[in-house]
């Protein structure tokens, strides 16, 4: 008999943590994490090998995995993932790396230099993480592609792996996202229930608009780096905006028809 995966891919300070602990509660036992040594990409091999030695998961998530998912004899996945306003993550990644016990590079940094610093050291050094790393992160493939910085195709790429997911949805409707995802994965996993909760204390901010993001970070580190910020994830507005329009539409089509 086939088993159904559903598989998470947390995408850094989207509302990942909130999720997990969703999926947890949920699936307890059957809910593990794949994570390689130093955060490795989790490519369809690595998460074909895991699943095969982890026979007992249902849910699993990981930073680093890779889309779409390997599908096996014996086995399905299903994909959900989050997507985040991108000029609305670059405050919030400063503030995570500021108190993070870890002593990486960009922890080290964060505790060293001040929000604008920090911003424009990300920006000269390793600037996907910054900018259209969501669109990286939908579209890489293997570890060879490591930090590239992302290409129109890439997004092409990204915007495929997005609309083969059983469930997109973004952090600024994640209350409808998880409504939607029991809804559409009860066939899968019939009485499922990933409870709406926020675990980080940065997400149980109210979530700002479009112009309130952008006039604090313009007030916070000046035009010239904003327009440089936004510049630098035009890729990764068009996707959240793809990823905004895909939930839109089926909660037309599962929540709001249903009822």
């Amino acid at each position: 008999m086939t088993k159904t995966i559903l598989v998470h891919h947390h995408i850094f300070k989207n509302a990942g943590t909130s999720l997990q602990y969703a999926l947890k509660k949920y699936f307890g036992e059957k809910y593990s994490e794949c994570e390689l040594p130093a955060h490795q990409m989790v490519t369809k091999d690595d998460l074909e090998k895991f699943i095969l030695n982890n026979p007992q998961s249902l849910a699993i998530s990981g930073h680093h995995i890779c889309m779409p998912t390997p599908q096996g004899e014996e086995y399905k996945t299903l994909s959900i993932v989050l997507l985040r306003n991108p000029l609305a993550r670059v405050e919030s990644i400063y503030k995570f790396e500021r108190k993070q016990e870890a002593k990486t590079e960009g922890a080290i940094k964060a505790k060293e230099l001040d929000f604008k610093e920090y911003v424009r050291w990300r920006l000269a050094q390793t600037p996907t993480m910054l900018c259209n790393y969501q669109t990286y992160y939908c579209a890489r493939q293997n570890k060879a592609e490591g930090r590239k910085i992302a290409t129109d195709q890439d997004l092409k790429i990204a915007i495929q792996n997005l609309r083969s997911s059983a469930v997109v949805g973004t952090v600024e409707r994640y209350q409808e996202t998880l409504e939607l995802a029991n809804k559409k994965l009860s066939q899968n996993f019939p009485g499922i229930n990933l409870e709406y909760s926020y675990l980080n204390a940065s997400n149980r901010e109210q979530i700002k608009q479009d112009n309130q993001i952008k006039e604090k970070l313009e007030a916070d580190l000046g035009l010239e780096i904003v327009h440089q910020l936004e510049q630098g994830n035009t890729l990764d507005i068009m996707l959240w905006n793809i990823a905004d329009k895909i939930i839109v539409e089926n909660i037309d089509k599962h929540l709001i028809n249903t009822k």
